[in-house]
């Protein structure tokens, strides 16, 4: 059984899952899940911009849409029990997941991090 959630993306965040999924088997779900797994695998490395910041909510005409994916069981419960923890919704961790996985990929440190593990370290 799949949960549900819904993200209010921005153009940004748009354009960033979009490129994801495209680059993977163009599924947003997917493109997301895998998003969620890499950000909860992080937990415990103490990078400064792990947790999700405590932001104001940005302003209701930026653009936002809203986009909903289905995350399996094992996933979701994950993000669910980490959202609880930051005390944020798991679609905010959701989406906070995928922007610190998006500046993984673009930064070069995904590409290290998938090097370093091929090499044993």
């Amino acid at each position: 059984m799949a949960e549900e959630l819904r993200l209010s993306l921005g153009p940004f965040g748009r354009a960033a899952l979009e490129r994801l999924a495209a680059e993977g088997n163009g599924s947003p779900s997917k493109a997301v899940r895998t998003a969620s797994l890499y950000y909860l695998r992080d937990r415990g490395s103490e990078r400064a911009a792990w947790r999700v910041p405590n932001l104001p909510p940005p302003p209701a005409d930026d653009g936002e849409q809203a986009l909903f994916v289905e995350l399996d069981d094992e996933t979701w419960s994950a993000l669910r029990r980490e959202a609880e923890e930051q005390g944020v919704t798991p679609d905010l961790l959701a989406l906070y997941a995928l922007l610190y996985f998006v500046a993984d990929v673009d930064s070069g440190r995904l590409g290290r991090r998938l090097g370093d593990a091929l090499d044993g370290e």
